[in-house]
């Protein structure tokens, strides 16, 4: 059985850059402090546009979870992310600036230190994970909670999903 974690749960903090709010859900290990881990996820909210805090030395997955579409310029090249779920992996060190052309939303964020072996995806999984966040309700997880599997275990997802293995 799975440990639910609630939005209530999320420890909020200030962007590394001091531009936005991140609510951090889980990290790995848990007492490492500043860039003392392997492994963080935490849901952002990006309320104005502008330059995104860099992470060297870790890769990068960006998950549109809000209602509002997100455009992101990546070093130069410019993603669009509108439907719930869409997402860019890119490395931590890399330039990301951000337009919100319909106003705030919300990138459901994992960082991952390079070397680290993990896997990441959206919807069906059947391996064993370690960790879940629904980015719509799942019939077990109401929509922007997250999910802790110890030990991992096979679970129902669909594509408004994502998972860490």
């Amino acid at each position: 059985m799975p440990r639910i974690l609630t939005p209530a749960e999320f420890r909020s903090q200030p962007w590394k850059n001091g531009g936005g709010i991140t609510h951090e859900i889980v990290r790995w290990p848990a007492d490492g402090q500043g860039d003392a881990y392997e492994i963080r996820i935490s849901i952002a909210d990006d309320r104005t546009p502008g330059p995104f805090s860099r992470f060297p030395g870790y890769r990068r997955w960006s998950f549109l979870a809000g209602a509002a579409p997100i455009v992101l310029d990546v070093a130069g090249t410019v993603h669009e992310l509108v439907t719930l779920g869409d997402h860019v992996e890119v490395g931590g060190d890399v330039a990301i600036t951000c337009a919100l052309p319909a106003g705030p939303t919300r990138l459901f964020n994992i960082l991952v230190r390079d070397g680290i072996d993990a896997s990441i995806g959206r919807g069906p999984c059947a391996l064993p994970i370690r960790f879940a966040f629904a980015l719509a309700a799942l019939p077990w997880l109401p929509a922007g909670h997250a999910a802790l599997f110890d030990p991992p275990a096979v679970a129902t997802l669909t594509a408004d999903a994502v998972w860490l293995r």
